[in-house]
């Protein structure tokens, strides 16, 4: 489980360290680079949940997001000695979480920088801004749920399927 929190840490780390460079550096300035039509660095600030939804008082996000960590953790720990991809997948989830949880109770804000342009009949003009923990909990779900979806489903199928033959041969998987 060590080597699964280790990514965590990285990943806690890389985003704290983003944010730092980002509020040095871009805070109060214009994006960067000045042309950013397809992908900028824009300093902002995000008082709200994804997406700057705000639907939800953060008050009660916050509570949630601290219950979802334990629930994390109790996840990681039951994968841990399984196949590694969920246990890879939680711990990017986690290091997101760490990475803007904190932020939001200390200073009521995350910071984002991240901007990349998006087709103007989808839903945005431009995608939200983000940071590399939102990234981290993106592709953690992708990991996580991947393996939940195409790899243990699909597992139990093959089990399932065998049981059912009634051959009394079981496959090995």
């Amino acid at each position: 489980m060590l080597k699964y929190l280790s990514i965590t840490a990285v990943l806690v780390i890389l985003d704290h360290a983003t944010k730092y460079w980002a509020i040095v550096s871009l805070k109060g300035k214009p994006y960067w680079p000045a042309d950013g039509s397809l992908f900028r660095l824009d300093y902002a600030e995000n008082y709200n949940m994804i997406f700057s939804m705000s639907f939800i008082p953060m008050p009660l996000v916050n509570t949630l997001a601290i219950i979802a960590m334990g629930l994390l953790f109790y996840l990681l720990y039951q994968y841990k000695d399984q196949h590694p991809l969920p246990s890879i997948g939680l711990a990017f989830i986690l290091g997101g979480a760490f990475g803007n949880i904190p932020e939001r109770l200390i200073r009521g804000y995350v910071v984002d920088f991240i901007s990349f342009d998006w087709p103007d009949w989808l839903f945005f003009t431009r995608w939200p801004t983000f940071n590399v923990a939102d990234s981290a909990v993106n592709v953690g779900m992708i990991l996580y749920l991947g393996y939940v979806f195409f790899i243990e489903g699909k597992r139990d199928q093959v089990i399932a399927e065998t049981s059912d033959s009634g051959d009394g041969e079981s496959a090995v998987l």
